[in-house]
């Protein structure tokens, strides 16, 4: 992935608004399909419903994180695993599988809520 400068005449978009204020934002399927949402092109990811998925499914996700502070500021990501641990009407709760950096707002073992249009891949599914 490519570091994603922070320019500062776009900072108050709602891409680098979550990057600023929460430390990372979460990369959504819908939101990439409208102009300028996003400050450079992505892949097409299949997605999933909602409905296909159970408790124990380990999903992927796409996550930016704010790197640097001050003038250097910018936004690095990459996939993230969780395994579903509760599904709700439209979003769904899962614990972070992924290892990722101390000092980072998310880390493996949190539990973090996304919604469908987030999830990108079902990766597989487990026996619970």
């Amino acid at each position: 992935m490519t570091t994603i400068r922070i320019p500062t005449n776009q900072i108050n978009t709602p891409f680098f608004t979550d990057i600023i204020e929460d430390g990372y934002h979460v990369f959504s399927i819908k939101n990439a399909q409208i102009d300028g949402y996003y400050p450079s092109r992505f892949d097409d990811y299949p997605g999933v419903n909602l409905k296909e998925l159970k408790i124990g499914d380990v999903v992927t996700i796409r996550v930016f994180f704010r790197i640097g502070s001050g003038e250097d500021v910018r936004a690095d990501g990459g996939y993230i695993d969780l395994e579903i641990e509760h599904i709700e009407d439209d979003a769904v709760l899962g614990v972070v599988l992924t290892k990722l950096p101390k000092g980072f707002p998310l880390q493996a073992g949190g539990s973090l809520e996304i919604f469908e249009d987030e999830i990108l891949y079902r990766t597989k599914s487990t026996e619970h």
